[in-house]
């Protein structure tokens, strides 16, 4: 079994680019009428219908976001900590983390008598165990390009003194996202099919029982080091990829809360609705290193010849779905006068015939994965674009495997996928946008951008970071690695009985501090 695993964590990290290419955004709350709710109700159970279960329990190959696994690693493993609305930190098992030099040394200080659900003791040795263990690309976690970032450890009792391979003024943020979730070293040494039937972690749940293709059962953890939480005796999660289903259920009372494919819609329909404030989008990613991508032309041709207000009225009838106009969320001082490239037919037809007069007419095939608003959005750019002149596009649906392992061995040329910044930026722009970083999928280089990359990781001032990331938003819109067509409309949708929705991070959820009216 453990030969299959590059294959799990390519299909896994589908879910990471649709919807987390990653960042610190920050949680909401709008749609909650639940103001005077109380003070929490200890006991009870809940039950919340997730998009999709998980493919494994290992936080290795799982996604901290809520269209893919944040229910269930925030109940198993808990957090070291977490970052609110402003990008502050909030700890968890961790008490502390500081850097000496602006974010290259940094330490982690774990809380005394930590304790994984078996028993054994949470120490700085286990954290080190699981961040080098995602760092190793032989176990191909998609996490590992975050996990590289850690250069050297050192732990002793519960603190771990760690050093990065360049300096990061926001490291919690990386913390937060991809090396939040710990488990036992012990555990995870054994096979996987072991450790899915008994995962190890310190989270407020423990996992009573699991049926493949039916609920999940999470248990209160009656050695959770906050002795008031978990709310909750129980949570159950299931699953159902229909978001009109989903809806549906909570409406008649067969559940308590679900994803929501449209925050809006859920609005709509009467539910709490709990969303992240990001920036960024669901992004048509360009392949800059084959044709017709790898001249800036094509890439910026395309961006442009797409009416994007047109396909999300096809995606949403309800005409629900926002279109970017800025690469950052649309409140931030990182955006400065830059817009993202906007319709305009005739100049994409003019640069389709400049490419076909110089022998590139633009052919290509967009790639998306086998959900229904996926096959809807990339069809409805190829009818567009079919339209003009010297431009074919065709498409191809692969299911999730497929599409992933496309995208990772970088053999598509234009694949749906999504891109993140949050109230911290630097890391996920870093890491999608950086020449040479892993996670740099689209393969365009650009110096300029490097180098404000590069600025905006460093900066610990307001002033160096804005100034970095307008930068990087302009060389963004000119070098057109991609285009965003929607803004994240991922939300959870609950009912008036479930109180204590709490999000972080990039769309992360607590479990400890959900509960119940009686």
């Amino acid at each position: 079994m453990k030969t299959k695993r590059p294959l799990r964590a390519a299909a896994l990290a589908v879910a990471a680019m649709l919807l987390a290419a990653c960042g610190s955004g920050s949680g909401g709350s709008d749609g909650n009428r639940q103001a005077d709710a109380g003070p929490p109700q200890p006991g009870g159970s809940a039950t919340v219908i997730q998009t999709s279960e998980p493919r494994s329990l290992d936080p290795a190959f799982m996604t901290n976001d809520l269209g893919t696994n944040a229910l269930v690693g925030n109940s198993l493993y808990g957090q070291l900590l977490r970052t609110d609305a402003k990008g502050e930190i909030q700890y968890g098992l961790a008490k502390s983390l500081t850097t000496s030099d602006g974010g290259t040394a940094w330490k982690l200080q774990l809380r005394d008598g930590l304790k994984f659900s078996d028993g054994t003791p949470l120490d700085a040795a286990a954290v080190k165990f699981n961040w080098a263990r995602l760092a190793d690309p032989k176990l191909g976690s998609q996490l590992a390009p975050w996990a590289a970032l850690v250069a050297d450890m050192t732990s002793s009792g519960q603190s771990l003194d760690f050093k990065l391979t360049l300096p990061v003024a926001h490291f919690e943020s990386v913390i937060v996202q991809a090396l939040n979730w710990v488990a036992s070293p012990q555990a995870l040494k054994g096979s996987p099919q072991s450790f899915d039937v008994k995962p190890i972690g310190a989270g407020p749940f423990v996992l009573g029982s699991w049926t493949r293709s039916g609920p999940m059962v999470l248990k209160k953890n009656p050695a959770y080091y906050d002795r008031a939480r978990p709310y909750l005796d129980k949570l159950v999660l299931t699953a159902n990829p229909d978001s009109v289903q989903r809806a549906a259920t909570v409406k008649s009372g067969g559940a308590d809360a679900a994803f929501a494919n449209n925050r809006t819609q859920a609005e709509k329909d009467g539910l709490n609705v709990a969303f992240p404030k990001l920036g960024g989008g669901l992004f048509m990613l360009f392949n800059a290193r084959i044709a017709p991508f790898d001249d800036v032309r094509a890439r910026q041709a395309v961006a442009q010849g797409v009416d994007r207000e047109a396909v999300l009225k096809t995606l949403t009838p309800g005409g629900t779905a926002e279109v970017p106009a800025t690469l950052y969320a649309d409140s931030s001082p990182y955006n400065g006068d830059t817009t993202l490239p906007k319709y305009d037919k005739a100049a994409a037809q003019k640069l389709f015939d400049e490419l076909a007069a110089d022998g590139k007419p633009v052919r290509f095939t967009i790639t998306s994965y086998p959900t229904t608003e996926g096959r809807r959005t990339v069809e409805a750019v190829q009818s567009q674009l079919n339209q003009y002149k010297n431009v074919k596009v065709e498409v191809e649906v692969l299911d999730f495997s497929a599409a992933a392992a496309k995208t990772v061995q970088k053999t598509f040329q234009v694949i749906t996928s999504g891109l993140y910044p949050g109230t911290q930026p630097g890391l996920p722009l870093y890491l999608s946008l950086y020449s040479k970083s892993q996670g740099n999928q689209s393969g365009v280089e650009d110096r300029e951008m490097d180098a404000a990359l590069l600025k905006g990781l460093a900066a610990a001032d307001e002033a160096g970071q804005t100034k970095a990331f307008q930068e990087v938003g302009r060389r963004f819109s000119e070098i057109t690695p991609g285009m965003i067509y929607s803004r994240y409309q991922l939300a959870l949708g609950y009912n008036d009985r479930l109180h204590g929705v709490e999000l972080y991070g990039n769309a992360g959820i607590r479990t400890d501090t959900l509960w119940v009216s009686k």
